[in-house]
């Protein structure tokens, strides 16, 4: 029997420590042997505004984050009224207000939780957010002294003051909200080798454990979590160099120049940023440069909304870059996939030696959830072909079967040559002859047989034999997996994950013909998968579910849908 999923939500202002405290609820968890998926909302304000996190959580596997909450926080009063659609009857509420305008309550069992009173008399007002946790800790029967070890652990130069407010929040718990425990009874692990880790932060870790030694990026959300965590990482990695440029273009052309000198290096950025980068992709795809680019979207056009989410980049990313040349566009659906990627893509660029795009979204690049210790895991550093002795007469753009041409790292003896952005010869010279200009063209376009061998194949969950196949991409992975958990029919489905959109993997279309019924899932507005394969062979499918609001799909959506 499976175990059952708790999700617990807390939300205020910008200010005070929204996210940090959730992120800490998340440690104690993990510390108490639970698994998670978490998500967090904030507007583009520094201070005020609403923002919320959520976790939920379980003693199995947790794809992703639930809608439906079992216990609600609110940091300040008025926070907790447009959340009504995610309380059942028996949802816990708790607040700083002793008379809750009753007529707006919906749903849901209201508590008063005086934080400011208790705030106040621990001596700073900034301790709410903590109060908060020490009433969840009571409510799940948590360990006490391990909660303050972990929160101490995190605010070392406040320790004690935070030690108090978790004590001061358990005991009014305790003496309050009785009726209200769970009392889950769980095992404890402090030792445990699990970790939490961030989307944006998974990709980092694998980008070193691939070799990464150069990573550019201008800060811009959701994409900036990456940099800030590769750049806290020079001391501890110190062949790494991390630069934040004055904007995207010079970004894209560092990256440019540190791959063409043999770093393994990767540039991040969002969707608008990356529009700036475009004229450097097409570079590399002329000069036949391996470079890495970490594209994590958020909903567009122009600005957008700039701390949402959305799977609106597709086609922007396929299409990146003027004129036709080969690229490899992945995207990870979960936290291990963006490790795996990391180290992946170096390795695609290294040996394809072409523009490499991981396409992530700000769901899965600012969410978090429970996994193995990514920093212990060991990948294999492939290089490609490079010539360390060429003859005196080398031809950097050698026309070969596959398309890949021996390449030389500056320095080496006998091997220079010209990384032009003009069509070129075997030696990069420019050239405007016809039947050179086509060949080179066709020397290029063969690496994408290659590419497709190379790059990551697609996951098929579930019975190959179900009537219905679920199509997706990137982080509608977790939604999708953790909805099929709780079907009652889950055995009619079977879901289809393609990790590699471009370029397209021909045997996805015989996995597809398979099934007489297929429905395709996309956090976009115009089906830019369906799209896509549309482009590339026959494909209808019975239905299409798409999300363009910039928040991304639950599990409980997606059973209905399904349904």
């Amino acid at each position: 029997m499976a175990n059952k999923v708790y999700t617990f939500k807390i939300a205020g202002p910008a200010g005070l420590g929204i996210k940090s405290i959730g992120q800490l609820f998340s440690k104690i968890l993990i510390a108490h042997g639970f698994n998670l998926a978490d998500y967090s909302e904030y507007p583009s304000l520094v201070r005020g505004g609403h923002n919320t996190y959520q976790i939920s959580f379980s003693l199995d596997k947790v794809f992703a984050p639930h809608y439906q909450i079992n216990a609600f926080f609110a940091i300040n009063p008025g926070h907790w009224q447009q959340h009504q659609s995610e309380f059942n009857s028996k949802t816990l509420i708790f607040s700083d207000e002793e008379n809750p305008e009753s007529g707006r309550m919906e749903k849901g069992i209201f508590y008063n939780l005086p934080l400011k009173t208790l705030a106040n008399e621990i001596g700073s007002p900034l301790v709410v957010n903590t109060i908060s946790l020490g009433v969840a800790v009571y409510l799940l029967g948590f360990d006490l002294n391990l909660t303050k070890e972990i929160v101490c652990g995190f605010y070392q130069k406040f320790s004690d003051l935070n030690s108090r407010a978790i004590q001061a929040g358990y005991d009014y718990a305790q003496t309050n909200f009785p009726k209200c425990k769970l009392d889950l009874k769980t095992k404890i692990n402090p030792k445990t080798d699990q970790q939490l880790y961030e989307g944006n932060e998974s990709y980092g870790w694998g980008f070193l454990a691939g070799g990464g030694n150069f990573y550019a990026a201008y800060p811009m959300t959701p994409a900036t979590g990456a940099l800030h965590f590769l750049a806290a990482k020079q001391e501890a990695f110190p062949n790494i160099k991390v630069i934040h440029a004055e904007d995207e273009v010079g970004v894209a052309n560092m990256g440019a120049g540190a791959a063409f000198a043999g770093a393994r290096a990767a540039v991040g950025t969002s969707g608008g940023g990356f529009a700036l980068m475009n004229e450097a992709v097409s570079y590399c795809g002329v000069a036949e440069i391996g470079l890495v680019y970490y594209l994590v979207s958020r909903p567009g056009p122009a600005t957008g909304l700039p701390t949402w989410t959305a799977q609106g980049d597709l086609m922007h990313a396929i299409y990146s870059g003027h004129g036709e040349f080969p690229k490899v566009v992945m995207a990870p659906g979960d936290i291990d996939e963006s490790f795996e990627m990391g180290y992946q893509s170096l390795n695609l660029a290294a040996k394809l030696q072409t523009p490499i795009i991981v396409v992530s979204d700000k769901f899965l690049g600012e969410s978090s959830a429970s996994t193995n210790n990514l920093s212990k895991i060991k990948v294999k550093i492939e290089t490609g072909d490079i010539e360390t002795k060429p003859s005196q007469n080398y031809a950097r753009y050698k026309f070969t079967p596959n398309g890949i041409s021996p390449l030389t790292i500056p320095g080496t003896p006998n091997g220079q040559f010209l990384a032009n952005s003009y069509e070129h010869d075997e030696l990069g010279f420019s050239t405007e002859d016809a039947q050179v200009s086509q060949k080179m063209f066709d020397k290029r376009m063969a690496k994408n047989k290659l590419a497709i061998k190379l790059a990551p194949k697609a996951n098929l969950f579930g019975n190959n034999t179900a009537k219905t196949l679920i199509i997706s991409w990137g982080s509608t992975k977790g939604p999708i997996l953790e909805a099929l958990k709780d079907l009652p029919n889950k055995d009619d489905f079977a879901f289809l994950q393609i990790k590699t959109l471009w370029p397209i993997n021909p045997d996805i279309k015989n996995i597809i013909n398979g099934f007489s019924n297929t429905v395709v899932i996309e956090n976009n507005g115009t089906g830019q998968l369906v799209t896509l394969l549309k482009s590339q062979f026959d494909f209808n499918p019975t239905k299409i579910h798409l999300r363009n609001d910039g928040r991304p799909f639950f599990p409980e959506e997606i059973i209905k849908l399904l349904k």
